[in-house]
């Protein structure tokens, strides 16, 4: 994701400039978290794959990447040494576990398609993805779409974390107005 590409963000007024500071910091170690199901897990002790990312599981409150999902064990994002565009490498394959407390976290797999509305009952769009800085695990956004017309047309946007009020069953609302939405408030960035 680079700069351009097309996404908006949407966010509070006081909260636009540092938003919009960190994507442009971050730029090259932001991934969405899609991008990482599927790579290889690679062993650099060994020198081999010793599986593959099938899942992400987040917590919101935190704003944290927990673990990915590898084969039937966990991942500990604190044990990642690297994770690049081909693959996510480790120390070796003692940093897997069998076991995670899974109460408060979200998997990518299961997020997506929910709907995404302000307080005043705007729809935004849909979550599609979970946005993250692939050094720390920092949750840095939610991207949306507004449907396939909607994002050929303008992109798709990307909602900051914080500007969730709260994430229910059927919806996830957002804590901000509809006013504070449009060109002069939207952050052009990725």
């Amino acid at each position: 994701m680079h700069p351009g590409d097309g996404c908006i963000f949407y966010t509070d007024q006081e909260i636009i400039k540092e938003t919009q500071n960190l994507f442009m910091e971050k730029g090259s170690q932001l991934r969405k978290g899609r991008e990482i199901i599927g790579l290889p897990v690679i062993s650099l002790a060994a020198g081999k794959e010793i599986g593959v990312v099938d899942d992400i599981l987040w917590s919101h409150p935190d704003l944290k990447i927990s673990c990915l999902v590898v084969s039937d064990h966990f991942l500990s994002f604190s044990d990642i040494s690297g994770m690049g565009s081909d693959a996510v490498t480790v120390s070796g394959q003692d940093v897997l576990k069998d076991c995670w407390e899974q109460s408060e976290l979200r998997s990518v797999n299961q997020t997506g398609g929910e709907l995404v509305l302000t307080r005043q009952g705007e729809n935004l769009g849909t979550l599609k993805d979970v946005i993250f800085d692939s050094d720390n695990g920092q949750l840095l956004g939610y991207e949306l779409s507004a449907g396939v017309v909607g994002d050929l047309l303008s992109g798709r946007m990307i909602m900051s974390p914080e500007m969730v009020h709260s994430w229910g069953n059927e919806a996830i609302i957002a804590g901000f107005s509809g006013s504070d939405r449009g060109d002069q408030n939207a952050v052009s960035d990725m």
